[in-house]
């Protein structure tokens, strides 16, 4: 240990001696350092930037250096390095560990600002250290070359993320600016938060990805919501035994999450949400209702329950927290326990529970997140929580304000977590307007509280949501958590195509505008469902024709807007120069958006031409045209039939890129039911007109399930 203490400070004296060759000013801050951020299009934007004028380039004689003490805790950091040089510049830039000086200028050192020798150099040019905490950095690129360092391993692989973006393409090499940059986190636990229990559940290789990915922006908390999918020994009916995350995968994230300082954080529910196991009759004592979704509190057995799972699943995650869930608890008191709630009152039912679960946890030492919707209705109970419970207040909606959100629990002593979501369940493609302001206000208040973080929620209620859908809300969530105050959605969507693709143009950014413009045009038709609900939507029922004709204003924009984002995807996608993989989730919800178009203007198109059809029957040539225009070679039933059997196709590929087979043909039968109703009813259309060349009569309008009167 000594003898790599010499050396490294050895090593780094005679590195920094040509470093501080160049002399700087403290590192500009406020406005200026926001302008400076904003033309870098850096994501999160750091807090402290100074440019310093020209750059250094990076070409095939450039090192990656790592110091003999911390080599084996930053190799991972340096590999990504290495690798986004190599995918960019198309050359390979050798790590080694550094045992004495540099040879030439120019070279990559990653340090820690633990090193005395390195702290005095910083000081000594003007950089400050001291208040960088556990997970800042500094990063300073001269002539003689770039130097990242951070006091932890993690504050240093923050500092390659954010060196990571500042490589820009010069000719055939990289160039990095000379500038200096302290930057540090403003919420300690930046956190995502994948909903596992509705449908799909990833596969393993597909879940270090989205660790990895989260990682690049500086997340450290991977929240797994779980219901009833751990494979519980203790449990054998609950979860899904050929799906079930088992302990081997567990452990192997955990690892593999330590390599990138992202921890694990487990929800696994103790109140609500529990359906998959209420349903069984071996829990019916514990359904607060007959195979509901709520465990009962007034039966002892359901405190075994919650133990007997946490056993199993707690001692899997090293991490310091636990999420026990607790929302939505909508049919408490009004089964096996209405009356000990119309005696003591819902709300101390309800915390009492809580109570307990936290004492069943107590061995375990963990800090138990619960979620607020609940609590928040009794402000004046929240004392009987232990303090170090932490409330996890949720609203989606973008609202100016979430004070009432998170007021309550500060005022009762207690930590908060805020909840912000990425709007993507039940829809196509996510409502992106409403999320980056759910996001932005959610946060910015949550820091003006003192909230220890942030943790992004995903969910997939319907069962057919995918996950790289909901990048562009977690990665400005992940910037809105670590910069100060207010982000600005603006800034972001001006830096996303670099940051997160790689791309120096707006190609991917007009294209998730285009998608976005789907969300407006429904709200401008006051449209009643999500989209997922109208894409499946029976338009050829009265309640759908009604449906119909609200979203029938907004179908001509939303195609347009929908096929703009398809052809810039095809035709682009070679921009993406990182993150490729994601476009496919996007090119997809393009094409499903323009099927629900499709299908509303196919609908009144067939209603009118069955119409004219019926009220003009003794025109045969009349006739036969409007029926060639319902169902034909190129008829509109046959173009729907056509749509739903390709998306089925192009969903199946992109779901098991991402997740394991179970429950996807849960979703496949809906395009199946689609592709079926359409062909039955050109089958139908068929028989009216053969009815109608023997009886030169047509069935009734209502009948064909044609209720959109022209």
């Amino acid at each position: 240990m000594v003898r790599n203490f010499i050396l490294l400070f050895f090593a780094f004296s005679l590195l920094l001696s040509r470093h501080a060759a160049t002399q700087v000013a403290p590192p500009t801050k406020t406005a200026q350092a926001a302008d400076v951020a904003r033309g870098l299009q850096l994501v999160p934007a750091p807090k402290e930037v100074q440019m310093l004028g020209g750059g250094l380039a990076i070409g095939g004689a450039t090192h990656i250096y790592l110091s003999v003490a911390s080599a084996a805790e930053d190799r991972t950091a340096a590999e990504m390095l290495q690798e986004e040089i190599h995918q960019r510049a198309d050359f390979v830039v050798p790590i080694e560990v550094l045992k004495t000086a540099p040879s030439q200028r120019g070279n990559i050192s990653l340090g820690r600002l633990t090193d005395p020798g390195l702290r005095a150099y910083l000081k000594q040019i003007g950089v400050q250290t001291q208040d960088l905490g556990d997970q800042g950095y500094v990063i300073r690129a001269t002539r003689d070359g770039i130097l990242v360092a951070g006091t932890t391993g993690q504050g240093l692989f923050y500092g390659v993320q954010t060196l990571r973006q500042l490589l820009r393409p010069q000719g055939k090499a990289l160039q990095c600016p000379f500038l200096v940059i302290r930057d540090w986190p403003t919420m300690p636990w930046r956190g995502v938060h994948d909903d596992i229990s509705r449908g799909p559940i990833p596969n393993l290789v597909y879940m270090k990805q989205q660790i990895r990915t989260l990682s690049e922006y500086k997340i450290n908390l991977f929240a797994l919501y779980m219901e009833h999918v751990f494979d519980y020994q203790s449990q054998p009916l609950l979860a899904p035994r050929d799906a079930a995350l088992t302990p081997r995968e567990i452990h192997e994230l955990v690892e593999y999450g330590k390599k990138y300082f992202v921890t694990l954080l487990p929800e696994q529910q103790a109140f609500g949400h529990l359906h998959h196991a209420l349903k069984y009759e071996v829990y019916s004592e514990l359904a607060e209702t007959p195979h509901g979704h709520v465990l009962t509190p007034i039966n002892p057995k359901t405190y075994d329950f919650i133990r007997s799972v946490y056993d199993e699943l707690v001692p899997l995650f090293p991490g310091p927290f636990l999420h026990i869930g607790g929302d939505e608890t909508a049919e408490l008191g009004r089964g096996q326990s209405k009356a000990l709630a119309e005696q003591q009152g819902l709300g101390r039912v309800y915390l009492e529970h809580l109570q307990k679960v936290e004492e069943i946890m107590r061995p375990y030492h963990k800090q138990l997140m619960f979620w607020g919707d609940i609590a928040l209705h009794y402000p004046q109970l929240l004392s009987i929580l232990p303090k170090d419970m932490i409330a996890v207040p949720w609203e989606y909606d973008p609202l100016p304000s979430f004070d009432d959100q998170i007021k309550p629990f500060s005022n009762a002593g207690l930590r908060v977590m805020v909840a912000p979501g990425a709007n993507n369940w039940n829809q196509i493609w996510p409502d992106l307007d409403a999320a980056y302001v759910n996001i932005r206000n959610f946060v910015r208040d949550g820091q003006k509280y003192n909230a220890i973080g942030m943790v992004n929620t995903t969910w997939r209620d319907d069962g057919e949501t995918l996950f790289d859908m909901t990048w562009p809300a977690l990665t400005f969530g992940a910037t809105a958590a670590w910069q100060s105050g207010e982000a600005n959605i603006e800034d972001f969507k001006n830096s996303y195509d670099w940051a997160f693709y790689r791309n120096e143009d707006t190609t991917f950014r007009d294209v998730l505008d285009n998608l976005d413009r789907v969300h407006a045009a429904l709200r401008a038709a006051k449209t009643p469902l999500s989209t997922d609900e109208l894409f499946w939507q029976d338009y050829f029922t009265e309640p759908g024709a009604n449906i119909a004709q609200r979203v029938s204003p907004a179908t001509h924009d939303l195609r347009l807007a929908a096929e703009h984002a398809i052809e810039g995807l095809q035709h682009d996608s070679r921009k993406a120069r990182l993150h490729r993989e994601t476009l496919e989730d996007m090119l997809f919800a393009a094409w499903r958006i323009d099927a629900l178009g499709m299908k509303v203007q196919y609908a009144k198109e067939i209603n009118a031409s069955y119409w004219d059809a019926f009220l003009n029957q003794a025109d045969p040539h009349r006739v036969e045209n409007d029926f060639a225009e319902i169902s034909d070679t190129n008829g509109r039933l046959e173009d729907l039939r056509d749509v739903s059997t390709r998306l089925r196709a192009d969903y199946e590929k992109a779901w098991l890129r991402e997740n394991r087979p179970y429950w996807l043909g849960n979703v496949l039968v809906r395009y199946d039911a689609m592709a079926i109703q359409m062909q039955s009813k050109a089958w139908a259309m068929h028989d009216a007109y053969q009815q109608y060349s023997l009886t030169k009569t047509l069935p009734a309008p209502e009948r064909m399930g044609m209720y959109w009167k022209p």
